[in-house]
């Protein structure tokens, strides 16, 4: 009943993903002839180009680097292990249905290291965190410098902000709270055997949330964070000096905040639809046409996604994995939480 249900539910994301990137390519690409798009194409220089596709290979440096932080109260473990690892498992996130490899990261860690999946839970959950204040941060800044911004654009932006301070909250109440709650409210509730085992998977990810009292170490963490989110920003506007776009810095992070709604939906590995269909709209602020914006959006979207699946499939031999591990691996964890339910 449970690979039923479970395989319904891919069905339908893939559905649902085809159905928005599909609507919204014919968006991007309504109003664009394609003898338009090869001149615009044509435009890209290979100089900013390269730039941009170092720029795109140090993201993935930054998440291992950051997680070596985040991990540092549980156990040093060398950036070049985290480097397979994440690799991986951003590959398995972008190829995979249902995000797969959200999975792969506690899963493969906890072969690699002494870390187990519970406590990198809990080290993973602090990172969301990480990154939610991260991204309200440019969110805000971009409503606050830019004033050419739609009123739909900057109404649409307190929606992130209030998820990200929402998650913020329970986060931090789990760490303090979370047990204490589980044993006054919920443990005398469940058999004494699953209750025990409930407890201890709940403890363990609290363990892995041990940065958090630490200032220092959080503040470390929160400036690689902000670094690492600024790469992807400054990734755009490297790619409007390669197309040679008039367009200022601030348009890069209107492109940034316009890719951060596309996030929020259901859509083909890479994001291919909404990706391209925000660029466009971005740099139609500016007085950039459709076709150099489709251009933009595509290329720059190729570099982002290219390079991320090609530092995943060097990675793969080295951690030791294939995709079949992977599958295998996230249909035993979906299996276990089915029995939890």
């Amino acid at each position: 009943m449970a690979d039923n249900s479970s395989s319904g539910r891919r069905v339908l994301n893939l559905a649902l993903s085809l159905v928005v990137s599909g609507g919204f390519l014919y968006l991007a690409f309504r109003n664009v002839a394609l003898d338009e798009l090869g001149v615009a194409l044509g435009r890209v220089r290979a100089d900013w180009l390269c730039v941009a596709i170092v720029v795109s290979l140090l993201i993935m440096v930054l998440r291992a680097w950051r997680w070596q932080l985040e991990l540092r109260p549980l156990e040093h473990v060398p950036v070049g292990r985290l480097w397979v690892v994440t690799s991986v498992a951003y590959m398995a996130i972008n190829l995979l249905p249902v995000r797969l490899g959200e999975v792969v990261r506690p899963w493969l860690l906890s072969r690699r290291s002494r870390v187990s999946i519970s406590n990198v839970i809990g080290n993973l959950v602090v990172e969301k965190m990480m990154d939610s204040i991260c991204i309200v941060f440019y969110l805000l800044a971009g409503l606050l410098l830019i004033e050419s911004l739609p009123v739909w654009v900057r109404r649409g932006a307190l929606v992130p902000a209030v998820i990200a301070g929402v998650f913020v909250s329970v986060v931090l109440l789990f760490w303090w709270k979370g047990e204490a709650f589980f044993d006054r409210w919920v443990l005398r509730l469940l058999p004494a055997r699953f209750g025990g085992r409930v407890k201890g998977v709940l403890a363990a990810i609290t363990d892995g949330m041990r940065i958090l009292p630490n200032p220092g170490l959080l503040l470390a963490v929160f400036a690689v964070s902000l670094t690492l989110w600024f790469l992807p920003i400054l990734s755009s506007y490297i790619m409007i000096r390669a197309f040679d776009l008039s367009a200022p810095f601030s348009a890069a992070l209107v492109i940034f905040i316009f890719i951060s709604f596309g996030t929020a939906l259901p859509n083909l590995p890479g994001m291919i639809g909404p990706y391209q269909y925000a660029c466009q709209l971005a740099l139609g602020i500016y007085g950039v046409s459709d076709a150099d914006g489709l251009a933009y959006g595509l290329v720059l979207n190729a570099v982002q996604f290219l390079t991320l699946i090609g530092q995943g499939l060097i990675a793969l031999p080295i951690a030791g994995v294939s995709f079949s591990d992977i599958r295998q691996a996230g249909d035993r964890l979906a299996q276990q939480s089915a029995d939890a339910r």
